[in-house]
């Protein structure tokens, strides 16, 4: 039975207690009662006015008084009224919407907050740093411009070079050098205004104005204050340094690769031949002097021993590369056995043995993470009752993602499962998609035994070989940076070339290179506690400049783990009502439509219940517009959409959705996730940008 993030009675709650706090923040104590309401948006009805404070931030008993009460960074309030000061306009705000107030505040203090709607940087591989821009007009004209790619890498070269923004350019702030992990330093991109252009002739692109805040306040500039982008160093006051990684910082990169083997009847001749595999690669590696900075793992899967006979386990760790050398990996591959009973069909549980890998196994002490099945059959999604996890491929691969990540798949295609060959392969496929760099799948025609031993072979070589990644890192860099001998240094390229499934690019570049940057350049950012740049507002173009295929920042929705428990029992009680027949067709998916447009606009009202049918109370309009051009399935839909919708694929959906509500248990179980941004607040309080996939 799956249970609730939260009891039952909590959702239903609809106390000002259960909605005193937007993102479920009791920062200080209140006032008596000052307003009736919040102010509202311009032009809106029922939508409040909310903004986030910036790190620094000190709440004052009135208007222009000096602050006696410090609040955490990107706290989230409702303003309830404005006054004009000398030093400028101030904002009263409280905690929530039952009219008690907590301080004023400079609104220069503040960030305006109309929805939930965050940005973050996307992993860095196959793209460039993210250059954000004084205003929308030159956002516009350079983006839009043939040589965009080329004129951004001559930029990044001088903001490099020269370690400042040059007071002459179009630019407030660049990216840091290495990926920002939010675990280590937490930060936000909220979305003040995004839309979508179509910027020449081939292309569009969507162009984002965002605020820069992150959790740790500057320490020389005070709450609302801007940084001089002509004096400051590039990225600005807390940004990661524009020099590039020395070799020192990448002197104990490290790698994990766990295998999760299929132990199922059929598997036991691909088990010895991945046993003798490894032995070489091993051995190799050890004589290479790499064995040092990889270790292996091993897990496997059958099927659940109570319901199928003759099991012995659903999935088993058996050795943790944390703690593992060659010998107990290669001891633990000779005792592995596959089992000689049947499964309860072909499709295996093999996301249940992938999500125990990428949950049970201490990554934190990796810097280089993959994970490789290795089966000959397709997988149980998560709408299956045979499927013990409920996890639908894309959820698994978002949690391995946001674990940092890679997985690989290897496809046995024996002719035993040509009927499962297609669902297969369309399964693993958009499980090994890694963001910007391609998809790690590698099928094995006809299941032939010896080409399996080959490919497996290769594949752990160039495993092995990513604990190279760094060397490769840093002499890019220096090709990168210094003229040729005798010559000049060669132009920027115009545009990079999409990276093929597991293979090379037209540059000769292979996607594994790409992964190996990308995991580097993570792991500098987690070592070096690189933070995002703070205390500016500016555009940005959510696509990279030089690779329009690539989005270089990811959307996410910032949600409280009590906000992540009422959207996950809303859709339960929906989905169960609507398979039932309780509601009628057109009210069901006007439900589930109001929920998904919530999330994104103001996720506490999902508990209070006051969005359950905006089409019918005559709010969907405005609660869609002004949101950002991000729109899920449903909400590209309307209600004809869906009621013409035949039954197959009506119940693709929910099963799309239900996946989504079973992912919500690991969102909300894995505590490395979650960040308190108050220390006296509650657990339920902890907020985290969830992606915007992971929402109906």
């Amino acid at each position: 039975m799956r249970r609730s993030l939260r009891p039952a009675g909590r959702i239903l709650a609809s106390t000002a207690a259960a909605v005193a706090v937007v993102l479920g923040l009791a920062l200080v104590p209140t006032q008596p009662v000052l307003a009736a309401q919040p102010l509202l948006l311009e032009g809106k009805k029922t939508l409040f006015q909310r903004v986030l404070t910036r790190p620094g931030a000190r709440l004052a008993a009135k208007a222009g008084a000096n602050g006696d009460r410090s609040v955490p960074a990107l706290s989230a309030f409702y303003v309830y009224e404005r006054a004009q000061q000398p030093d400028g306009p101030w904002v009263l705000l409280g905690a929530g919407t039952d009219g008690r107030t907590t301080g004023w505040l400079p609104e220069s203090a503040t960030v305006p907050w109309r929805h939930a709607v965050t940005l973050a940087f996307s992993p860095m591989a196959n793209r460039d740093r993210v250059l954000f821009f004084k205003d929308l007009d030159q956002t516009r004209r350079f983006v839009a411009a043939a040589d965009a790619g080329a004129r951004a890498d001559a930029a990044r070269k001088q903001i490099e070079k020269e370690k400042a923004v040059p007071t002459d350019s179009p630019f407030v702030a660049i990216e840091p050098a290495t990926w920002v992990d939010p675990e280590k330093q937490f930060y936000l991109l909220p979305v003040l205004d995004a839309r979508t252009e179509h910027l020449g002739s081939d292309f569009r692109s969507t162009l984002v104005k965002v605020a820069s805040v992150t959790r740790r306040a500057p320490e020389a500039a005070p709450a609302g204050a801007s940084t001089s982008p002509a004096s400051s160093p590039a990225g600005g006051p807390g940004a990661a340094p524009a020099d590039q990684p020395t070799t020192a910082a990448l002197g104990n990169f490290n790698s994990a690769v766990t295998y999760v083997i299929d132990a199922t009847s059929s598997m036991q001749p691909y088990i010895d031949r991945a046993r003798s595999a490894m032995r070489e690669v091993l051995r190799q590696s050890e004589e290479a002097g790499l064995a040092r900075r990889i270790r292996f793992g091993l897990a496997a899967y059958q099927d659940d021993p109570k319901s199928t006979p003759g099991m012995e386990f659903l999935t088993r760790i058996l050795v943790d590369p944390s703690t593992s050398d060659q010998a107990s990996f290669l001891k633990a591959m000779e005792d592995l056995k596959a089992t000689r009973n049947s499964t309860r069909a072909f499709a295996e549980d093999a996301y249940a043995g992938v999500e125990q890998a990428i949950r049970q196994i201490p990554w934190r002490d990796f810097g280089g993470r993959y994970i490789v099945l290795i089966t000959d059959a397709s997988a149980r999604e998560g709408s299956s009752p045979l499927a013990s996890t409920g996890l639908a491929t894309d959820q698994l691969r978002q949690l391995a993602h946001e674990t940092g990540i890679a997985l690989f798949v290897m496809h046995l295609k024996t002719p035993q499962g040509a009927r499962d060959h297609g669902q297969a392969q369309q399964q693993f496929m958009r499980l090994t998609d890694f963001p910007a760099v391609g998809r790690f799948y590698y099928p094995v025609e006809a299941g032939d035994p010896a080409r399996f031993e080959a490919d497996m072979k290769k594949l752990a070589t160039d495993l092995v070989e990513q604990v190279k990644a760094p060397e490769k890192l840093l002499a890019a860099q220096r090709a990168r940076t210094q003229p040729p001998a005798g010559g000049s240094p060669a132009p920027p390229a115009t545009g990079k070339p999409a990276p093929t499934p597991a293979g090379r690019t037209e540059s000769g570049n292979t996607a594994m290179d790409q992964l190996g940057k990308a995991m580097v350049l993570a792991y500098l950012g987690r070592q070096q506690g690189v933070v995002a740049p703070p205390l500016y507002e500016a555009w940005a173009s959510q696509e990279d400049l030089a690779n329009r295929d690539v989005k270089a920042l990811q959307v996410r929705v910032l949600l409280t783990k009590n906000q992540l428990s009422d959207l996950q029992e809303t859709l339960r009680n929906y989905i169960k009502a609507g398979t039932a027949g309780q509601v009628e067709p057109h009210d069901f998916f006007n439900q589930l439509r109001s929920a998904a447009i919530t999330m994104r606009r103001d996720p506490s009202r999902i508990a209070q219940g006051k969005a359950k049918d905006l089409a019918q109370t005559g709010l969907l309009a405005e609660y869609m517009d002004g949101l950002p051009p991000y729109r899920s399935q449903i909400m590209q839909l309307d209600e004809n959409g869906w009621i013409n919708m035949g039954i197959g694929q009506q119940q693709a959906v929910l099963d799309e959705l239900e996946s989504k509500v079973a992912a919500y248990q690991r969102y909300h179980d894995d505590v490395d996730r979650w960040v308190k941004l108050n220390d006296a607040a509650p657990d339920g309080e902890q907020v985290y940008p969830v992606p915007i996939d992971a929402l109906p």
